[in-house]
């Protein structure tokens, strides 16, 4: 819509608007964590939605469209927490806590979207799977530069190795673990002590010089 239409919208109506966009997003990553995206179509797409299947193009661009916005919104938010400004008291070990804490935190309340990005990438076309590859080599370089004083590798590929590692882990481990029938704090706690504990033992690596149990 264009601007000049935009303004002349009450701002009751576009608060409408986006919450009734935030509610379509949020059932469609649901629904394409659970099925998956190649599986769902565009009739149980707008069953899902609560909307007719002929009028679903007044409410999303496209399929396909929808999922790269589902997978951008999460890796825009990621690239939130990594480049939140740095308070020089700081140390780099605490904001690595801190980054590991709030990816956890964005895991729990956005497991769907976790999902659909590592899972349904694959269903991007390519345009929209570069654009995404864009923001995640960002994250990367962030968490390379924050991971630098701890003892990150100055090999560049074992660097970019480790970080892409540790990326996966917070990623997927809640995922792989969800099952597992522990209170919230002990939850977090475990997860939280498994992704420091992980990456601190590839940063005590000697580089190229895998150390033995």
């Amino acid at each position: 819509m264009p601007r000049s239409a935009l303004a002349a919208v009450p701002e009751a109506e576009l608060q409408a608007r986006a919450s009734r966009h935030l509610q379509t997003r949020e059932k469609a990553v649901a629904l394409f964590a659970r099925r998956g995206f190649a599986q769902v179509g565009l009739r149980e797409l707008a069953g899902h939605l609560g909307i007719q299947a002929g009028s679903i193009y007044n409410h999303i661009e496209s399929k396909q469209a929808l999922l790269f916005e589902l997978i951008e919104s999460l890796h825009l938010e990621l690239l939130g927490i990594v480049t939140q400004p740095v308070r020089s008291a700081r140390s780099a070990e605490k904001r690595l806590n801190e980054l590991i804490a709030a990816h956890l935190d964005l895991h729990r309340a956005k497991g769907d979207f976790f999902r659909v990005a590592e899972h349904e990438f694959h269903c991007l076309e390519a345009a929209h799977q570069a654009a995404i590859l864009v923001l995640r080599r960002r994250y990367e370089s962030h968490l390379i530069k924050l991971l630098g004083p701890l003892g990150l590798s100055t090999d560049a590929t074992l660097a970019l190795t480790t970080v892409r590692t540790f990326l996966c882990l917070l990623n997927n481990l809640p995922a792989w673990t969800e099952e597992a029938g522990l209170d919230s704090a002990t939850y977090r706690a475990l997860m939280h002590n498994i992704a420091l504990g992980a990456v601190k033992g590839a940063l005590t690596l000697p580089s190229g010089d895998p150390r033995p149990l």
